[in-house]
């Protein structure tokens, strides 16, 4: 009885393991592969202009056995790939490319959709391989951006600004700029209505060789247009300006200053300026840019700009453009551009404002010292460095003569004086332009009024 007993007893413990490795062989069968298409942020549709590949990404925890790709127009369909896969990949996740139809018998003009299907290789059961499809609305885009620059500046010079209005139109556009020797970006703002966008530039002061301007835009199926815009150029020949360098000036400025910025101090004299003038300095001016593009404002503004004004009885001892020289022991250890204008009156003078804006920086700033930014508008600004007092805070809305900050030696500087820069989208430009008024209107505000008469002149 015992032994019958027993023997029950093995033969339920048998079978329950029989049913557990069956389920477990079942549920370890069971996976099916995830499909996703890589889409463009916040958009729920892929635009293709039938030249690029599109990708897909399949995740699966086995290998992928079997992939296939359909177009379909609610009528016809294209097969536009089917492959069955022997590869072993260690990756979970497995980027897959569908090419463009090389035949096409579908209503490009209608709503289409493509279906992808893929199945994984079950090694364990076989009989369980799992099988996934999804699909995607597609719209077919083959149709390029239209660019027309309607008004620009006539001339610009190393280093100095012009402006650009055109009129882009395109019904899926996504992206639009201005770029410098295809490198540079600027970008462009609203103006005046839907469609139409000005932009101020600059030829940085740093690059010597001029490509061109062009405006550059694309739409969301990847149809890109390029077009120049017909700027002269006028010949810049700077000034070079030999300054020495005392042991007093770099362990009593050029030490301070990398310690006030938190950066390591070399062993070495020449080598403490050396990092000051070069390392610090390009770590300022990326800041500068940065801060001014993340202050960008989209929406469109009554562009009212002033000549900006000398600070009052100041005198100048120093120009935009100069190429310094600085020499140590009469040897010559580095170069640099000056980029703004220097002035200098009484000790601590007072600091007014030429034109409205808002404050969008103040912060010590290395060689730059204290330092105030103002955003004019359309990625104007103006750059207060070297200040010893500031009178406003980030998010200060300032008029025209506000009294902002006072004169200092704070950065790597001489003596007390003001370092007065103009910014356009965060690249120094230069300051004298913008002091003329003559040159503000024949090159900025005559351009755009004759943008918004042209534009007047279409409705």
């Amino acid at each position: 009885m015992r032994k019958k007993s027993y023997s029950n007893i093995i033969i339920i413990v048998v079978l329950l393991a029989i049913v557990g490795l069956g389920s477990y062989i079942f549920l370890l069968g069971k996976s099916r592969p995830d499909i996703y298409f890589q889409l463009e942020t916040n958009e729920e549709k892929i635009y293709w202009n039938l030249k690029k590949e599109l990708a897909v990404d399949i995740v699966s925890k086995r290998k992928i056995a079997n992939f296939k790709a359909v177009l379909k127009d609610g009528e016809n369909s294209i097969e536009l790939d089917s492959k069955i896969l022997k590869e072993d990949l260690d990756s979970q996740v497995h980027t897959y490319l569908i090419f463009p139809p090389k035949t096409n018998n579908l209503n490009l003009s209608s709503n289409l959709i493509l279906e992808v299907t893929a199945m994984d290789d079950n090694k364990i059961n076989h009989l369980l391989k799992e099988e996934s499809t999804k699909s995607v609305d597609i719209v077919i885009d083959r149709t390029y951006p239209k660019i027309e620059v309607l008004s620009n500046s006539y001339s610009i010079k190393q280093g100095g600004s012009a402006v650009v209005v055109a009129k882009i139109e395109d019904i899926n556009l996504k992206d639009y700029y201005v770029t410098f020797n295809d490198d540079v970006i600027f970008e462009l703002f609203p103006f005046e209505k839907e469609g139409y966008f000005v932009s101020i530039v600059t030829w940085p002061i740093d690059l010597k060789e001029f490509k061109g301007f062009n405006i550059v835009s694309m739409d969301k199926a990847g149809n890109k247009t390029i077009q120049r815009v017909p700027y002269y150029i006028q010949s810049y020949e700077p000034k070079i300006d030999k300054l020495k360098i005392s042991d007093s000036f770099i362990y009593s400025v050029s030490k301070n200053v990398l310690e006030m910025s938190n950066l390591q101090v070399p062993n070495s004299a020449e080598e403490i300026f050396i990092k000051t003038n070069r390392e610090l300095r390009e770590n300022n001016l990326k800041t500068i840019r940065n801060v001014v593009i993340e202050n960008f404002n989209q929406e469109p503004v009554l562009f009212d700009i002033k000549p900006f004004l000398r600070m009052k009885g100041a005198k100048t001892f120093a120009r935009f453009g100069e190429r310094r020289h600085y020499y140590y022991n009469d040897v010559k250890i580095d170069e640099a551009w000056h980029l703004g204008i220097d002035w200098a009156s009484v000790k601590h003078a007072n600091i007014y404002t030429s034109n409205s804006g808002r404050v969008i920086f103040k912060d010590y700033l290395g060689i730059y010292g204290e330092s105030i930014i103002i955003d004019h508008g359309l990625g104007l600004s103006s750059l207060y460095a070297h200040t010893s007092s500031q009178k406003v805070e980030v998010g200060d809305m300032v008029e025209a003569g506000t009294y902002i900050a006072n004169t200092g030696s704070t950065g790597a500087v001489f003596g007390d004086h003001l370092h007065f820069g103009i910014l356009i989208q965060g690249i120094e430009a230069n300051p004298s332009e913008w002091l003329d008024a003559k040159w503000i209107d024949e090159n900025i505000v005559n351009i755009i009024y004759n943008a918004k008469d042209i534009i007047k002149g279409i409705e």
